[in-house]
């Protein structure tokens, strides 16, 4: 998605911290309208699942199509962050309702992964975002896996196991760097105007998977 454009820089100067003000505040923003929107999804049920994750995958495949317009950008990542609202809507408000210690625990160790790879990207000089196939090939495993689950009803053992969800948590920890890298690393190669929009978004997706793996693996 990104230009693997060479450094003109040394990997350890690293970029001003503007670029990551704005990501985390646009991601802030998308994460209250993820919550807004997850209240309509509840009124869906299941169709809603479908309706949301068609809305977050199209939203996703266009916001990174305009990195260059950031009102554009903006438009597609409240799609994406809609999109993830309503189609996690029934689990978010069943955690919420019925399993609080979960819930709080489950966003407590968000916010430790993500001040962790933020530590983790600050503290060591080099370029996370280097994972990336590694990380891929790993999502796309999971992505078969869960598919066939749908086929094989033996398969959704794999898909309930701890192994799975613990797989799944380590490859969005690793997103979690990756894209906390390119923050860092690779904000003066990118275009300026929409890429704070498109890294909130990519945290936000990474936010939100993390959460669905994490209570998975506190509900066992």
């Amino acid at each position: 998605m990104y230009n693997r454009t060479p450094y003109t820089y040394s990997v350890a100067d690293g970029i001003k911290g503007s670029l990551m003000a704005r990501t985390l505040g646009y991601l802030a923003l998308l994460l209250v309208v993820l919550m807004l929107a997850s209240l309509f999804g509840v009124s869906l049920g299941s169709a809603g699942i479908w309706i949301g994750f068609i809305a977050a995958m199209v939203g996703t495949i266009f916001v990174s199509r305009n990195q260059t317009n950031a009102g554009a950008a903006l438009f597609w990542g409240i799609v994406v962050a809609a999109g993830l609202g309503i189609a996690i809507a029934p689990i978010l408000w069943y955690a919420i309702l019925y399993q609080n210690h979960l819930f709080i625990t489950t966003l407590g160790a968000i916010l430790v992964a993500m001040l962790l790879s933020a530590a983790v990207v600050s503290w060591i000089p080099w370029d996370f975002s280097k994972l990336a196939p590694i990380l891929f090939l790993g999502l796309l495993m999971l992505i078969i896996t869960s598919l066939l689950s749908f086929f094989l009803p033996s398969m959704f053992g794999v898909v309930a196991s701890r192994a799975y969800n613990l797989i799944g948590v380590i490859i969005f920890t690793g997103y979690l760097l990756l894209d906390f890298s390119i923050m860092r690393y690779r904000g003066r190669a990118l275009p300026t105007n929409g890429t704070a929009i498109v890294l909130a978004v990519s945290l936000l997706v990474d936010i939100i998977n993390l959460f669905l793996f994490l209570l998975r693996l506190g509900r066992r």
